[in-house]
């Protein structure tokens, strides 16, 4: 995977986003609430980063496009990929570890350890690239994890790829 987001440089990307939107007059102000979130750590986790952006008010998918798109990942579902209709219902709710580690770019030692438990903090790059990798958008993944709604409803949608117009 590539580089986790760098406190500093998560930082210099709000400010260029805020000077953006016009919004210089409060850069002063944001990093004096942000800063003590942010604290002494190197990497900005998946908590902070959508503290942040609720706090600046910032469109959170706009924000991880902005700041991870560089970055490419591969579908952990790739239902073109299927030989049968049944394979491809299956291939939606079963994945190895290894596949979505894979499709991810996070290490597959760390995504086991994420997955139970071991290790706490996701870092935010690696829930951007879950979201990808699972075809949604960041900021239902975020939400999902450090929002005040706990449930996720997605819309599973089939689509038979094989059959030209």
């Amino acid at each position: 995977m590539a580089d986790h987001l760098d406190s500093s440089d998560f930082k210099k990307e709000l400010q260029k986003i805020l000077l953006e939107e016009n919004r210089q007059n409060e850069i002063s102000n944001i990093l004096d609430v942000i800063n003590p979130i942010i604290g002494d750590r190197k990497f900005i986790t998946g908590k902070v980063y959508y503290t942040v952006a609720k706090i600046i008010h910032v469109q959170l998918n706009s924000l991880c496009d902005k700041i991870f798109n560089t970055n490419n990942y591969e579908p952990v579902i790739d239902l073109s990929k299927a030989k049968t209709k049944l394979q491809a219902f299956i291939m939606i709710y079963a994945n190895s570890n290894n596949h979505i580690s894979r499709a991810t770019g996070i290490e597959k030692s760390r995504f086991s350890r994420l997955q139970n438990g071991e290790v706490q903090e996701i870092y935010a790059d690696e829930v951007y690239a879950l979201a990808k990798s699972f075809n949604i958008l960041p900021s239902l993944l975020f939400e999902y994890l450090y929002g005040e709604n706990k449930e996720l409803t997605l819309k599973i949608e089939l689509v038979d790829t094989s059959k030209k117009s």
